[in-house]
């Protein structure tokens, strides 16, 4: 009989050689979480409750997807942001934990709703969107080249109920579009070299996409440069950069900054330890 408890099995047996034990539990409990709103103690208490056929389908076309590897983010078509829902699919990036921890850095400086923000390379949208949402009367506009992730980006606003200025833009010709002054900068653009593939998960390499997270490895700073100049045009004097970064160039990135003129370059690390964000700030005088 196909109840609760009966699937939750299936999930974990199907999965158990090629998803980390530990994971097992994660997976089920967001598969149960999607399909009914279920939480740990509802998986427990309504173990014995039946599945609809399409629930137990939804559950078979999810578990043949992830055996091939695929995310489970892109399985569900969704995950979560500093607390919001925010749909993906193979056109974007799925957000990460650092990238809140990013955001979260630029909230704790810049407390006053009054002001304006540029995020590049926006993908799924999920930092201006968490920026407005708790920013209410900040002007956030966003970039991306890819236009169907900016279809996902659009969406996403929507689905969250905030009002976003997208744009379809490349920040390697920024120079031909118009540009308004802003307050902050922010990105979290492509770094992965091509060297660092051969150590990265299928889930990652297989699915993700590549215009979104690799650069050639004669170029690791090639948009951390083009966003520089374009910050130092269009920020104020004393406006802020923030970067997600490649840790493993963090030290030239930090003195490609202060070349360009940034004043306090500082770097910190993520939850893991990490070296993964810099803040730079735009000199008042020059």
């Amino acid at each position: 009989m196909n109840t609760v408890a009966s699937l939750s099995r299936y999930i974990k047996e199907q999965l158990s050689e090629t998803v980390e034990s530990e994971e097992l539990q994660q997976f089920v409990l967001l598969i149960f979480d999607h399909l009914r709103g279920y939480n740990r103690v509802d998986l427990m208490m309504k173990g014995k409750e039946i599945l609809s056929e399409d629930e137990v389908y939804i559950i078979n076309e999810a578990v043949a997807r992830l055996l091939k590897h695929e995310p489970l983010q892109y399985v569900l078509g969704q995950t979560e942001f500093m607390g919001s829902i925010i749909m993906v699919n193979g056109k974007v990036l799925i957000p990460r934990p650092e990238t809140e921890e990013l955001v979260s850095w630029i909230l704790d400086e810049h407390l006053n709703d009054n002001i304006s923000v540029l995020d590049i390379g926006t993908g799924s949208g999920c930092i201006p969107i968490a920026i407005k949402q708790r920013r209410p009367r900040a002007l956030v506009e966003a970039w991306d080249i890819s236009g169907e992730a900016l279809e996902v980006a659009i969406g996403n606003a929507e689905l969250n109920g905030v009002e976003v200025d997208f744009h379809h833009r490349d920040v390697l010709n920024f120079r031909k579009y118009e540009l308004a002054t802003k307050d902050i900068v922010v990105s979290n653009p492509p770094y992965v070299t091509a060297k660092e593939k051969k150590v990265m998960k299928a889930n990652v390499l297989d699915f993700e996409p590549h215009q979104a997270l690799f650069v050639e490895d004669d170029e690791p700073l090639v948009f951390y440069k083009a966003i520089a100049e374009l910050a130092m045009v269009v920020l104020r004097p004393g406006g802020y950069l923030y970067f997600e970064i490649n840790e493993a160039y963090g030290d030239e990135l930090h003195a490609m900054l202060e070349g360009f003129g940034f004043k306090s370059v500082v770097r910190r690390k993520d939850l893991s330890g990490r070296w993964r964000m810099v803040r730079a700030i735009r000199p008042v005088h020059p």
